[in-house]
């Protein structure tokens, strides 16, 4: 997108059209999940992802690729992660008792970070040597593997039908189920995560700007900012014990809220790549402590729930709804002022929301949010 247009509106809405599937259609796609078939989701979505980047490779290689067409076929992608974050983190839940729940989600954020390291590097490598359209098919490629994986994995009973299926979820929900999703306590868990998604969203949408366009960063350089703010999480999950202890959620909040957003001020005045690798790893330490702890706070809510997919949809809806929201808001006011000023603003919100945490865990010991 940075080679099509040097628009910082244009290139934020690329963040925009992956998260706003993930707003529409992951609490669709969490009532899908708590009554039908979880394979079945997974490979769909896993198929559509790889239909979208064999697509862009298509066009890559046409030279018909275009501004739209990038936006429409990363919508695409965003419904397959809709699809896929409430089916696969259910199982997540089902395959540890809950007392493990915390460290496994921990491992399962490592573990996606851990492929931000390898992943950018590999992809920076491939667009620098081979072109964009390489890059897109070897990433085309890689979902194969998922999908070979769900298509083999063992079930533990016989498949229902679909009639007897729907029939027997239904028959368990009853009406706590729903008071757990809407009630007030919980608004103010859906507030605050919407807040700090919608300041958090700068860095996503912004770098881009920063690393390519302003600063000028070759394919491999580019790449490998994603890497660092992997290296961030993975630091960040090794000294978990020390960062994110979930009995007092609000300290280590507090704490994610205001290191992130110093990475998001150091990304707004880094005038080389060293600073700007620096302020991405504030952001992935940040990043993984403010993720794992808002999972597991909706995992919390729903632990007798018959709707544990609904409710990780609604998490997953509220959060990427901050993020959708703020791509727009954020590229807008770097288009109209400047892409520092932007980002230095996200970062001022992000810490009065540190303020405002740190200063609730005084009166309020819940572990919640």
């Amino acid at each position: 997108m940075t080679h099509l247009s040097s628009s910082p509106l244009v290139i934020s809405l690329l963040s925009f059209s992956s998260s706003l599937p993930v707003v529409l259609f992951s609490i669709p796609a969490g009532l899908w999940a708590d009554s039908g078939d979880r394979r079945k989701i997974l490979l769909l979505a896993q198929a559509l992802m790889l239909a979208s980047a064999f697509t862009l490779g298509i066009q890559a290689v046409s030279g018909s690729l275009s501004e739209i067409a990038i936006l429409l076929l990363s919508f695409s992608m965003g419904v397959g992660v809709a699809l896929n974050g409430p089916a696969y983190q259910t199982v997540l839940s089902e395959l540890v008792p809950p007392e493990e729940q915390q460290s496994a989600i921990l491992v399962y954020y490592m573990g996606l970070n851990i492929t931000r390291v390898v992943g950018p590097a590999i992809g920076g490598f491939i667009l620098g040597f081979a072109g964009a359209s390489s890059a897109f098919f070897v990433n085309a490629i890689s979902f194969l593997g998922l999908i070979i994986y769900y298509w083999r994995w063992p079930m533990g009973k016989k498949p229902l039908k679909e009639a007897e299926k729907f029939n027997s979820y239904y028959q368990k929900i009853n009406t706590q189920d729903w008071k757990i999703l809407f009630s007030i306590h919980n608004l103010k868990l859906w507030i605050e995560i919407l807040v700090v998604s919608f300041g958090a969203s700068a860095l996503w949408a912004l770098y881009p700007v920063r690393g390519r366009l302003e600063l000028h960063l070759d394919s491999l350089q580019y790449g490998s900012l994603l890497g660092c703010l992997g290296f961030g999480a993975f630091l960040s999950a090794m000294f978990s014990k020390h960062m994110m202890d979930f009995r007092r959620s609000g300290r280590s909040l507090s704490f994610a809220y205001l290191v992130f957003a110093s990475g998001e001020a150091i990304l707004g005045f880094a005038d080389s790549y060293l600073v700007i690798c620096l302020a991405m790893v504030l952001g992935g330490i940040g990043w993984i402590i403010l993720a794992t702890l808002m999972n597991m706070s909706t995992r919390q809510l729903t632990a007798d729930s018959h709707l544990k997919a609904t409710m990780l949809g609604v998490f997953l809806s509220v959060f990427y709804l901050g993020m959708t929201f703020g791509s727009v808001v954020w590229g807008t006011l770097a288009k109209l002022t400047t892409t520092s000023r932007a980002l230095l603003v996200s970062s001022c919100l992000l810490f009065l929301c540190s303020v405002y945490k740190y200063q609730q865990k005084k009166t309020n010991q819940e572990p919640v949010l």
